[in-house]
């Protein structure tokens, strides 16, 4: 009887390695990929998030008011608000009705580096002379 002793080459094992090689470098890959996608996301939800935070707060608020930081929490943005005339309004349709104006509030976001990073503009109604 012949008994065979199964042993591995160096060839068998060279290509072994590779194949395994190949496989990780495509698993990380996906992986940076993946990681890189996660951060964009996190980045304009938190960008959303801030600028709802505003918008809530400067749609309760009177015009003139200024966003607390208590309630802006997010110490690298900061916002401009300002209100204009509203605009695509059909020509039967005015801004002002009996005390009332329509007004189109526009929040922009602004970085660190004083670029605009996001911006949102609302339709609101205002009372009065504001």
């Amino acid at each position: 009887m012949n008994i065979r002793k199964s042993n591995f080459t160096l060839v068998e094992v060279a290509i072994a390695i590779g194949i395994l090689a190949l496989g990780i470098a495509a698993a990380m890959g996906i992986i940076g990929a993946a990681k890189q996608r996660m951060n964009k996301a996190e980045l304009q939800w938190r960008h959303q998030h801030a600028l709802s935070q505003a918008a809530e707060y400067l749609l309760l608020a009177p015009p003139d008011a200024s966003l607390p930081r208590a309630i802006f929490d997010y110490p690298e943005f900061g916002l401009t608000v300002n209100y204009s005339l509203p605009e695509n309004l059909p020509e039967n349709v005015s801004a002002g009705l009996s005390g009332w104006r329509l007004s189109a509030l526009h929040i922009n976001l602004i970085d660190k580096n004083g670029r605009l990073a996001d911006s949102i503009v609302i339709d609101r109604l205002l009372h009065g002379g504001n």
